[in-house]
């Protein structure tokens, strides 16, 4: 196991402990993680390292930035993608937020199936789609609302553990 790959897999490991514990993912150790990919890109590849690094760093905020305008994502999981991204690069920081959502999915599928509560939960997705992102799409004005509310339980899942499942395929050479 090279540095990189040591960086990549302290940085998801670390943001997982942080949000299970805590519930979000400290700016704090997200600039470590940049100050670090920035410096590993730049001396192993000089300036090709650094625009490897900001590609990838930048890529995970301008595709996301979308999901967190209606609440569905949270920051600090953006912000753990582009950190991942600057020591990935482009290519594999794409593929690593699809099967975290691939792996998120199952997840969530995972928690509905144990809490029973499908029906409930379709209604409350269709109750937000209708009230919150309609309108935005709409380009009125709306009071941004989190579609997580406190009322369900585990109705949210860290999105940190897809991505660290993601980050664990590809340190196995999966991608």
């Amino acid at each position: 196991m090279n540095l990189q790959h040591c960086l990549v897999l302290t940085a998801a490991a670390g943001a997982v402990l942080m949000d299970l514990k805590t519930g979000e993912i400290a700016n704090g150790w997200i600039v470590i993680l940049w100050l670090a990919g920035f410096a590993a890109g730049g001396m192993s590849r000089g300036a090709v390292g650094f625009l490897t690094f900001l590609t990838g760093a930048l890529l995970p905020i301008l595709t996301l930035f979308w999901l967190f305008c209606f609440r569905m994502i949270g920051a600090g999981d953006i912000k753990l993608l582009s950190a991942l991204g600057g020591f990935l690069g482009p290519a594999a920081i794409l593929k690593c937020i699809c099967l975290s959502f691939i792996f998120g999915a199952i997840l969530s599928a995972g928690i509905l199936l144990i809490c029973g509560n499908i029906r409930q939960r379709l209604l409350k997705f269709t109750t937000y789609f209708k009230h919150y992102i309609l309108p935005k799409l709409q380009g009125k004005a709306v009071v941004p609302v989190p579609y997580r509310d406190g009322k369900w339980g585990m109705e949210c899942i860290h999105f940190s553990v897809p991505i660290l499942l993601s980050v664990l395929l590809w340190l196995g050479g999966f991608y």
